[in-house]
């Protein structure tokens, strides 16, 4: 007779073990990560208010176990420094524009819109959510330890709102110009031989009431409104021929992502794409009322020449063929963005607009 019974106390104390251990895990709080967010909006304004709803809604899909915390324009960084601060760590998450990583490679300048580049936002939108375009901006980041993300698309800009009448580009000459840096600030200030100076948000309305610059561009009608030009600045020129599809972007570190769970990093990314969505069209249809507050409040609007229209194309292809020569990315971003309005162009060439 084979005796069993040391055999089943053994099975018996295996089991019993492995049920307190599952029970231990099942028991056991998920694990709960806090990011923050640093972002070039200004509080009140309605992308810092997008990106409020974005933090919720992440909060919410994950049970609390994601908690991103949005900080307005300036709180723990700001500007150029957003991109160091996401890839050093200090922060996780960081909101801004593409132009103002020129410093670290002058190729996210072309990454966003510059002077006759997509003329559509819908057509920046497919290059970077269904073409070759994300996959551009990561090259550039990768090695930073940063993914890249577009944000939104404010699409065409306002233009220049001044306190004085602007009615092309004469007028600008030796006139100081609060516009973002990198391709925009280089063309304009080629064709225009204006001063150009990259100042904050937070900082522009105060430069502009003091003299200490001549006109603004900043964004789109809504955020010029939302940063209270409109009685400073009674005059405008249109349009933003330096940015006519701009979008923002989010920049996240690489090493706090590839921490979260497979879950977790699926919420953000799926969180990502409905911001995106939502902000871009919210705001565009946000520029329509904005425009219209505008001329209540009696901002006069000029437009440019033809003639000027055609000295922004001179300097752009000049300015174009300096980047293209500089460095190999350069180079690509400008065909494949070339090559993707070519298409986009063709297609509405057949089924564009018929009134």
């Amino acid at each position: 007779m084979h005796n069993f019974k040391p055999f089943k106390n053994t099975l018996s104390t295996v089991l019993i073990a492995s049920l307190l251990l599952l029970q231990g895990c099942l028991n056991k709080a998920p694990e709960k990560y806090t990011w923050q967010l640093q972002s070039q909006a200004n509080l009140d304004t309605l992308d810092f208010n997008e990106l409020k709803s974005f933090a919720d809604s992440v909060k919410l899909m994950s049970a609390g176990r994601l908690n991103i915390i949005v900080n307005p324009s300036s709180k723990i960084t700001s500007g150029a420094d957003i991109y160091s601060a996401v890839q050093e760590g200090r922060i996780q998450m960081g909101n801004g524009w593409p132009n103002w990583w020129s410093g670290k490679n002058p190729a996210w300048a072309l990454l966003n819109a510059g002077p006759f580049d997509f003329m559509n936002l819908d057509a920046s939108m497919m290059f970077f959510m269904a073409g070759e375009g994300t996959k551009l901006a990561n090259s550039l980041s990768a090695p930073h330890g940063i993914l890249w993300r577009p944000a939104w698309w404010p699409g065409m800009e306002f233009g220049l709102l001044s306190t004085s009448p602007i009615k092309g580009l004469a007028d600008l000459e030796k006139k100081k110009v609060r516009i973002g840096p990198g391709l925009p600030s280089e063309v304009l200030a080629a064709a225009s031989n204006a001063y150009t100076i990259p100042l904050l948000p937070e900082e522009i309305k105060t430069a502009l009431q003091s003299g200490d610059i001549d006109a603004v561009e900043w964004t789109t009608a809504t955020g010029a409104w939302d940063l209270g030009l409109e009685d400073i600045s009674k005059h405008a020129i249109v349009p933003a021929v330096w940015q006519p599809s701009v979008l923002s972007d989010f920049l996240i570190n690489k090493e706090a992502y590839d921490a979260l769970p497979k879950d977790l990093q699926a919420i953000l990314e799926s969180a990502i794409k409905a911001f995106t969505l939502t902000t871009t069209v919210k705001a565009k249809v946000s520029d329509f009322e904005a425009l219209d507050k505008f001329f209540a409040n009696g901002t006069q609007i000029n437009k440019w020449s033809d003639e000027d229209i055609q000295k922004w194309r001179e300097v752009t292809d000049q300015v174009m063929k300096s980047y293209a020569q500089k460095s190999a990315i350069n180079k690509t971003i400008i065909e494949e963005k070339a090559q993707f309005k070519k298409v986009y162009n063709e297609y509405y060439r057949w089924f564009g607009s018929y009134e």
